[in-house]
């Protein structure tokens, strides 16, 4: 057991519930209790968004698994996902942000179902969609976690995931988005001092030049800069267009959108994550990796890939370091958790719950269902965890390709595309999703590469359905236009109104 590790991820984990706690009572004090839980009363100001908005990507996946899985499936496809999610925080900040913030909404279903006229099949759609990729996406951190719970402790992997889900779903269930935003701007500096401090020391014990070395790395994996010897180019593109088109729909990152305090805020957001994003992740890559080659046969095989990281890290640093690099990933595993725990119990609280089961749940019953709801699905992926696909990356990649598949279309063409109707979305959602679901499944394709089949089907239906059904009401395109509109209020304001009372829910 690694006692000096085991004791600093301790007291942030102690840290992270205490504040959960803090957040709850905050919550249970505020007169608008459903801003705070699902949005945090949406008054994030643009550099702690932007940290926690890096924290909600850089999960366990990218920063711990990235160099074992370079190492494994070479350079290029993780390059192409990489820069297909800088990409993707442009558009985001482009097609989506401002009216997504304007909306004044607090979920991706709620919004949705406000473009579509109070949509039932919206209703019902969306969140199942919502639930399975996310959950699927929770899978794996959840993974990271135990792996990480495992190392700093000599328990096993699986009661090491046992133990790290516990105390995700504790502190997310307490406090919501409010415990979720705070912990996140920890996080979110922790990764990136972390990151930095691996960077650095991987200079500082370059053995040779770093061309050199690199060199010797490809010599002894020769996979590791061909592109195509382990990933055909298919799936370097279908990398690509899943993160540069997630961004714009994948809940724990959207939700971010509705905490900020403008659209300008937003888009300022994005635009600083994607940049801090990019930095930290090619440099880890392209810097790291080659160690990989020096800790020898044994400890690969004897070591999940998506472990490495940790590894090389323990070539460069003592104990006490090593304590907080452990927490730091444990940081950015936490990150993602929290934030894909929320999305998935807004979904079935907020937007099934409240939304279709019983229309006239109060905010106390609606959140007690949500903490519910957390408990449920945690426990749930939690055991299904116990049994995870081998790389981390290409889980949580296949999770959001299937969302983009299904709700890429609908948000985008119902932002921009004033033709866009109700049974073009929900037909574009349809078959999106099943024909992700049936190239996944039946078909031996190339990681990632389902979405070159999915989103193009969704895009083109989606647009013929529109086109041959009935036309979007007067009212809805007046809501429309007013999602592009500059806005006329400001944050006080929308506190001054309870965040999320009827006025500030419609646009009369």
């Amino acid at each position: 057991m690694k006692y000096t590790e085991l004791s600093i991820i301790i007291l942030y984990v102690m840290f992270c519930i205490i504040l959960g706690i803090w957040a709850q009572r905050k919550i249970s004090s505020s007169n608008a209790e459903m801003a705070n839980y699902y949005a945090a009363g949406r008054n994030i100001g643009t550099v702690a968004n932007s940290l926690a908005i890096l924290a909600a990507l850089g999960s366990g996946g990218s920063f711990m698994a990235g160099p074992g899985t370079v190492w494994q499936l070479g350079i290029p496809f993780l390059s192409w996902m990489t820069v297909g999610s800088i990409v993707g925080f442009a558009l985001a900040s482009i097609l989506v942000a401002k009216p997504l913030r304007n909306s004044r909404k607090v979920t991706v279903t709620e919004f949705l179902n406000d473009r579509y006229s109070d949509s039932k099949a919206i209703k019902i759609a969306v969140p199942i969609v919502i639930i399975m990729g996310s959950g699927m996406y929770l899978m794996s951190q959840m993974k990271a976690g135990g792996l990480i719970t495992s190392y700093v402790t000599g328990l096993s992997y699986e009661w090491g995931v046992v133990i790290i889900a516990l105390v995700f779903i504790l502190y997310v269930s307490m406090g919501g988005m409010l415990a979720v935003t705070w912990t996140n701007l920890l996080q979110g500096l922790l990764m990136i001092i972390i990151v930095l401090s691996l960077i650095i020391a991987g200079i500082i014990h370059l053995p040779v030049s770093w061309i050199d070395f690199f060199n010797q790395a490809t010599t002894q994996n020769q996979r590791l800069g061909n592109v195509g010897a382990t990933v055909p180019v298919a799936g370097y593109l279908g990398a690509f267009v899943t993160w540069a088109t997630a961004v714009s729909i994948t809940p724990h990152l959207v939700m971010r959108i509705f905490t900020s305090t403008n659209s300008k805020s937003a888009k300022l957001s994005l635009n600083i994550s994607m940049l801090i994003y990019g930095i930290l992740m090619l440099g880890l890559v392209f810097l790291l990796v080659p160690f990989i080659g020096t800790l020898g046969e044994s400890l690969l095989q004897n070591n999940p890939s998506d472990m490495w990281l940790l590894l090389i890290a323990e070539t460069f640093f003592g104990p006490i370091i090593m304590g907080i690099i452990a927490a730091g990933i444990m940081a950015a595993v936490m990150s993602s958790t929290d934030s894909l725990l929320l999305a998935i119990s807004s979904a079935i609280a907020y937007d099934l719950y409240k939304g279709v089961v019983n229309t006239e749940a109060d905010q106390q019953k609606t959140l007690k269902v949500s903490m519910i709801a957390t408990w449920f699905i945690g426990l749930v992926i939690m055991l299904l965890t116990l049994n995870p696909p081998q790389y981390l990356v290409v889980l949580y990649t296949g999770a959001v390709g299937f969302m983009v598949a299904c709700l890429f279309s609908p948000m985008v063409l119902g932002i921009w595309w004033k033709k866009a109707n109700v049974s073009g979305a929900v037909s574009g959602i349809i078959v999106g999703g099943v024909s992700f679901l049936i190239a996944f499944f039946l078909f031996e394709m190339p990681y990632n590469s389902e979405i070159l089949v999915s989103l193009p089907l969704s895009l083109v239906v989606t647009m013929v359905v529109s086109n041959f059904t009935e036309k979007p009401s007067e009212e809805t395109l007046l809501k429309l236009e007013m999602y592009h509109k500059k806005e006329t209020y400001n944050t006080s304001n929308e506190r001054a109104a309870s965040g999320v009372s009827e006025k500030a829910n419609s646009f009369n």
